[in-house]
């Protein structure tokens, strides 16, 4: 067991009196990258395979407009008649194509030539277009796309798969991408805020992950959270009420525990974290053990970004943590000869350390909240969205008074504009007309 040596870093507060959480480093963050800590946990995770990417294809996820390989593994479904689902009609093209500058001529003779910016991914990064086609044929046929941290969730309203993140083809995983906002801040704002150091900063890889895709459920998902390595917090990821779950309370809490305790507790170099796991019913009958392992999803910093959904952190980070472990992690021979002393330890203190663990419940305001879908921020103008969050119709009224106001504002200017040009008495009439059906401004 590591050391324990001096005090846990504690939150300080701020000027305001509100509980500030605790510097969050560069190194923080990289420790929380898939290909830093999937290689040492790789047994407890799902099946997945790591690709780097090149400069080259990092700016082709930056650009804009959408061009797509043009050769047919690319497009599996580019034959099939009866597939009704959007799919490009020539998947080399892009659309939207951006803007051009008249002003921007030169004569030239590259004016006839296709800009290296311009060409398929296939001719653009042959080598890692055909290693990504090849790592989907490796893992099945169908994969789960993902960079260093994010998944592109946000962005399956525009999948070939609808409603899922589910890709079948290069092609599918280029689309999400680049459509997606969540992957553009793993690429350009994964460090911000983070606290300076003296020490020079670590490289950054980006890297795309493809992890086996399956149906998973839901309900099923839980996000934990670590303080001074120990497990203080679990809560349900699915904002829905789900009642089966209430029986499986102490069968969610021991998978986890057993899990973080064999697997993370000394082995992770963070002391304060938070991890995403999936638990699979079990394949055998037994009225013991009515779930499977825990399966390692995530791993996300202490940090405001990771969504605490039914915590706060105020309350995380004000948790006093009775038995807190301080100290680097463990080597492997020092975790091979602990295990039994921290097993012996962690039933000792089992009942002393019991994680809390939230789930939505029957008569929780959040398991209807229907006015505020998943992502609708990355959907809808955020104008909107704030006001279906206003509650009981007053947001959206509101915006609606805005609206009417932008309108006659409007109108009143076409009024002076073509009054001046004598054609005022046409305006009034239009006026009047929009004043009699005010109400479908809305």
């Amino acid at each position: 067991m590591p050391a324990i040596e001096g005090k846990p870093a504690q939150p300080v507060a701020n000027q305001d009196g509100e509980v500030a959480f605790p510097p969050v480093t560069r190194e923080h963050i990289l420790h929380c990258s898939y290909d830093y800590w999937f290689p040492k946990y790789r047994t407890s995770c799902i099946r997945s395979e790591i690709i780097p990417l090149t400069p080259d294809f990092v700016s082709y996820i930056h650009e804009d407009g959408i061009v797509l390989a043009d050769d047919p593994s690319s497009n599996p479904n580019q034959e099939e008649e009866d597939d009704d689902d959007w799919e490009p009609t020539n998947p080399s093209s892009d659309f939207p194509p951006p803007p051009r500058d008249p002003r921007d001529e030169s004569d030239s003779d590259d004016d006839d030539e296709p800009s290296a910016a311009r060409l398929p991914p296939n001719k653009r990064f042959p080598e890692l277009h055909q290693k990504i086609e090849s790592t989907i044929a490796q893992l099945g046929g169908s994969v789960a796309p993902k960079l260093n941290w994010s998944s592109p969730r946000d962005a399956t309203w525009i999948s070939r798969h609808p409603n899922t993140i589910k890709c079948t083809s290069a092609n599918d995983i280029y689309i999400l991408l680049k459509s997606s906002s969540f992957i553009s801040h793993d690429l350009d704002h994964a460090f911000d805020d983070c606290a300076p150091t003296s020490q020079s900063p670590p490289p950054f890889q980006p890297v795309l992950v493809l992890r086996s895709y399956f149906n998973i459920l839901p309900s099923l998902e839980f996000r934990c959270f670590v303080k001074d390595r120990n497990l203080v917090a679990i809560t349900q990821r699915d904002p829905n009420y789900y009642p089966f779950l209430r029986s499986l309370r102490p069968h969610i809490t021991t998978r986890i525990r057993e899990l973080f305790t064999k697997r993370l507790k000394f082995t992770f170099p963070e002391a304060d974290f938070s991890f995403d796991v999936y638990i699979p019913e079990a394949s055998y009958d037994d009225e013991v053990n009515r779930l499977g392992r825990a399966r390692l999803i995530d791993i996300n910093p202490w940090a405001p970004r990771t969504d605490p959904i039914l915590f706060g952190w105020d309350e995380l980070l004000e948790i006093n943590v009775k038995r807190p472990v301080i100290g680097g992690p463990l080597s492997a021979q020092e975790e091979d000869g602990s295990e039994e002393e921290s097993e012996s330890d962690d039933e000792e203190a089992e009942e002393e350390d019991q994680p809390e663990l939230r789930l939505v419940e029957k008569d929780d305001p959040a398991a209807y909240n229907f006015s505020s879908p998943a992502f609708s921020a990355h959907k809808l103008p955020k104008d909107v969205v704030d006001a279906s969050q206003a509650g009981e119709g007053g947001g959206m009224r509101e915006l609606a008074e805005r609206f009417r106001e932008f309108e006659t504002g409007r109108r009143e200017g076409a009024q002076g504009q073509q009054g001046g040009q004598g054609g005022q008495g046409r305006v009034e009439e239009v006026t009047e007309e929009g004043e009699q059906g005010g109400g479908t401004s809305t």
